[in-house]
């Protein structure tokens, strides 16, 4: 996304033919050059990217920099108007927008532009007819319980040399003991772990109280597998490079993956590194579990194999986002998406999925049609944070400020 503004504006499209192809720009008084992205500019001209040199040096709303690759004319069709203008082209993905060069030429329809119509997409999802069809052609993809991705399994990688590590259960406080047994007896029951009565490797476990007060375990690995295990290198996308796809969205879909990393089966050479050891005894993942240094790698390589190619949609790990130019792309990518899940054998936590929304949190940013926001809360958690009293806070704080750099200017 080249556009970042830091409050919210009205878009005003108008619908223009550059070089007879079909393309919405977004009116922006306060650019004083028209601009398209690199993009845009192949499904303009095709394999014709022959740009001369351009002066223009720009900024976005933020100060940051824009890589301009060049400038060259376009025939612009608006109505009954054909006009020879010059258009900036810059690198990546982004809007179009239509600066005062253009607006200087051109005879807009100001009345048709300003007319102020309810769009579709800002009905309330379950009034909405069309998405609910939709929804109801996947049934699979939302049914309880954990799914399990069919034809993969997931393997952790070890040194044949390494020397396992076993650690004591640690004591749980009293008034978890009841809730911890609980979501044992609920995963052994569900296939995600089992009872074993000997292993080389055990970690002891962590649990962790939810908002709805029940307990997740997870496995303390940082003491055990994941000291000696290969870490799985394949890349997270920058936050930068996600955004960049959802530029031009009008409304947000946001799909939560139930469980997540369980839905992925362990090899059975796998299991053994993943032991845990409990007030209980021992219980074996048979499931890729949360803790492990490699499982953020592993999914992300799994969702992203499992989606590629499907326009307008970003994953990171566990999250999905999609979005379209327009509400019929929205509903196709949706559709592609549930498609893919199902046919996988995955499934979605229905109660967490956000359906057509004008805006959305994600990855710790609020987005819209306009842009990307910082979230209300967690500046509130920079702003009240206690003054740093040792290196290791004051690495925390940076990291926190660092999160959104964007948003502050000169923060070097």
């Amino acid at each position: 996304m080249y556009q970042l503004g830091d409050t919210k504006r009205k878009l005003y499209l108008v619908s223009v033919k550059l070089n007879n192809t079909e393309i919405n720009m977004e009116i922006d008084t306060g650019a004083s050059v028209s601009v398209i992205s690199q993009e845009t500019c192949k499904q303009v001209f095709g394999s014709d990217n022959s740009l001369e040199k351009s002066p223009c040096s720009l900024l976005t709303y933020t100060g940051e920099k824009i890589d301009v690759l060049g400038k060259r004319n376009v025939t612009v069709i608006y109505n009954s108007q054909s006009v020879d203008l010059p258009i900036t082209v810059v690198k990546g993905t982004g809007p179009s927008l239509m600066g005062r060069d253009w607006l200087l030429k051109l005879q807009l329809n100001w009345k048709s532009i300003f007319k102020i119509e309810q769009l579709s997409h800002n009905q309330e999802p379950e009034k909405d007819k069309e998405l609910q069809d939709l929804l109801r052609k996947y049934p699979q993809v939302f049914k309880e319980g954990l799914g399990t991705l069919k034809g993969t399994k997931a393997r952790i990688y070890v040194d044949k040399d390494a020397t396992p590590k076993y650690f004591k259960a640690r004591p749980v406080p009293y008034a978890l003991k009841e809730k911890i047994e609980k979501e044992l007896d609920r995963l052994e029951k569900g296939g995600n772990i089992e009872k074993v009565e000997f292993s080389e490797w055990a970690a002891p476990i962590v649990p962790i109280v939810k908002p709805d007060k029940s307990v997740r375990i997870c496995g303390d690995y940082k003491v055990t597998i994941n000291q000696v295990s290969k870490l799985d290198n394949y890349p997270i996308p920058k936050t930068d490079d996600l955004y960049a796809t959802l530029s031009g969205g009008q409304a947000f879909s946001k799909l939560d993956l139930s469980q997540a990393y369980q839905q992925i089966v362990l090899d059975e050479e796998s299991r053994k590194y993943v032991t845990i050891n409990t007030h209980k005894g021992l219980y074996q993942y048979n499931r890729l579990p949360f803790g492990v240094s490699s499982a953020p790698g592993i999914f992300q390589r799994t969702m992203e194999n499992l989606l590629q190619g499907i326009p307008r949609v970003v994953v990171r790990v566990d999250d999905i986002l999609i979005t379209g130019s327009s509400k019929s792309e929205h509903l196709n990518n949706l559709e592609t998406v549930l498609g893919k899940i199902q046919e996988s054998g995955m499934r979605l936590n229905k109660d967490k999925c956000v359906f057509l929304a004008p805006e959305v949190v994600y990855l710790g940013h609020r987005i819209d049609q306009y842009g990307i926001y910082p979230v209300e809360s967690k500046v509130k958690a920079i702003t009240e944070a206690p003054e740093p009293k040792n290196v290791t806070e004051l690495k925390s704080y940076l990291g926190m400020l660092n999160y959104y750099n964007r948003f502050l200017p000169d923060l070097s």
